[in-house]
């Protein structure tokens, strides 16, 4: 049995087979883009020229224009400021710049030292608090007779009382026990 081959794409305009290198690229339409693109913006530029010549009757020229705002001299001129220089002492300002450093850094030091010391009679307060509570857990010793005694810090005794005679034993004399 023979097959027969399908017949070949036509192209839409002519009806002639199409071929591979037939089909119009996309570079085409890129360069048409740009001749129109370039046409119209010189199209515009020659319009703009012929409306301004026609006012002023003088022959158009393609001469840079000067930018739009105001000038510094001016400012100072309306303002009444003394034109004085722009340029900084540049040692002066890194020197400012590090003593603004090195300000910064103690802040953050004596900061960081703060926090430390505030830790740490945070620590020892939550220490006290914790052995209070472990006494007030157990109770009451049995061997303390008198409740206040508890609260109480033990006597110290009196630096300026005189000591015993009994305690005092002479630096010759040897410590016999009687």
């Amino acid at each position: 049995m023979v097959s027969a081959r399908p017949p070949a794409p036509r192209s839409p305009g002519t009806g002639r087979p199409r071929t591979e290198g037939s089909h119009a690229p996309w570079w085409r339409w890129l360069v048409f883009g740009l001749c129109f693109s370039l046409g119209f913006g010189l199209t515009q530029r020659l319009g703009r020229m012929g409306a301004t010549t026609a006012a002023k009757g003088t022959v158009p020229s393609f001469a840079a224009q000067d930018s739009p705002g105001t000038r510094l001299g001016e400012l100072q001129k309306r303002l009444g400021v003394e034109g004085h220089s722009l340029r900084g002492d540049l040692e002066r300002l890194a020197e400012e710049r590090r003593q603004e450093g090195q300000r910064q850094e103690e802040e953050s030091r004596k900061a960081t030292e703060e926090q430390r010391s505030q830790e740490r009679q945070e620590a020892a307060q939550r220490e006290a608090d914790r052995i209070r509570l472990e006494a007030l857990n157990k109770g009451p010793d049995p061997a303390a007779s008198n409740p206040e005694s508890i609260l109480l810090p033990p006597p110290t005794p009196d630096p300026s009382a005189a000591p015993e005679p009994a305690a005092i034993t002479s630096p010759g004399a040897a410590a016999n026990p009687p």
